[in-house]
């Protein structure tokens, strides 16, 4: 495996670009990466977006800051600007340093703008798009927690929302809601599965279920090795209480659903995160070989 760094002149759908921020830097995200790169022969890319938003504020000869004492006072630009610069070169430091220890071929990019729009504009046409939020049910909010909603309506590759409870399950749930599915989250899924050497679980709603000798034969081609298990859903439509309940009762470590799903309801993502302890990806297009 090389591991020399990633130049801008490399295809970007060999990259994996992983999404930075100061609440969680990529130590225990690039752990989780590891398996996925290395069976997909993909980059890693490190992103950190300076919020010009958060710039554009402390520009404002209103805003200000509330200091220990209780006392507000203007918000210092300068300082501002320099605390982004400062957060970008440690960020980049413990993403470098990471990387390097698993041997993983890397780069890292520091953008300014805004921070939805910037990382679409980034992401075009990468292979997928990583997202940590694993300290998030610590208490230590993630710069992407509020954007949620923004970017399930955003043109993005495949998302994965990677928590810390990826190495504690014991199988991928693949929602395939629809037949054409299959093409989105159920090979994204199988994809999951091969990297973690873990069994791939197809839960199939009404719609599949009369396609289901075709759909599994056709993601058991795409991996031979890989166990395959079919749930039947009952529900109607799909829903964040009830993918929960399933993701649980299978031991999920990441729960795989169809972007068509989340862009009709933007809210799903943020519920689905909320009420469960595995990853989330959100899959718009099939894995490229």
């Amino acid at each position: 495996m090389r591991t020399d760094l990633l130049t801008e002149a490399d295809d970007k759908r060999r990259a994996i670009i992983v999404a930075l921020d100061p609440a969680a830097p990529g130590s225990v995200g690039l752990e989780l990466l590891g398996d996925i790169a290395i069976e997909r022969d993909r980059r890693l890319l490190g992103l950190f977006i300076e919020d010009t938003e958060l710039l554009a504020h402390a520009q404002n000869r209103l805003a200000t800051e509330v200091v220990l004492t209780g006392v507000a006072r203007p918000l210092d630009f300068a300082k501002l600007e320099g605390q982004l610069n400062a957060q970008s070169l440690a960020i980049r430091r413990i993403f470098e340093r990471e990387a390097a220890r698993l041997g993983l071929p890397h780069a890292f990019r520091t953008l300014r703008g805004q921070l939805v729009s910037e990382l679409a504009v980034a992401a075009a046409d990468a292979d997928m798009l990583v997202i940590e939020l694993a300290r998030l049910a610590a208490g230590a909010q993630s710069v992407w927690a509020s954007k949620l909603e923004q970017l399930c309506l955003a043109n993005l590759p495949n998302v994965l929302y990677a928590r810390e409870g990826w190495k504690m399950g014991s199988t991928v749930l693949a929602v395939i809601d629809e037949p054409a599915d299959v093409e989105t989250s159920g090979r994204a899924a199988a994809s999951l599965a091969r990297a973690g050497n873990i069994s791939l679980t197809l839960l199939l709603g009404e719609q599949s279920q009369t396609h289901e000798a075709a759909i599994e034969a056709g993601l058991r081609r795409h991996s031979r090795e890989t166990v395959v298990k079919v749930e039947r859903s009952r529900a109607a439509s799909v829903s964040a209480g009830a993918l929960a309940y399933l993701a649980q009762a299978a031991n999920a470590r990441v729960l795989v659903a169809p972007a068509r799903v989340t862009r009709g309801d933007a809210s799903l993502v943020r519920e689905l995160l909320r009420l469960t302890r595995c990853s989330v990806m959100i899959a718009s297009s099939a894995p490229s070989d």
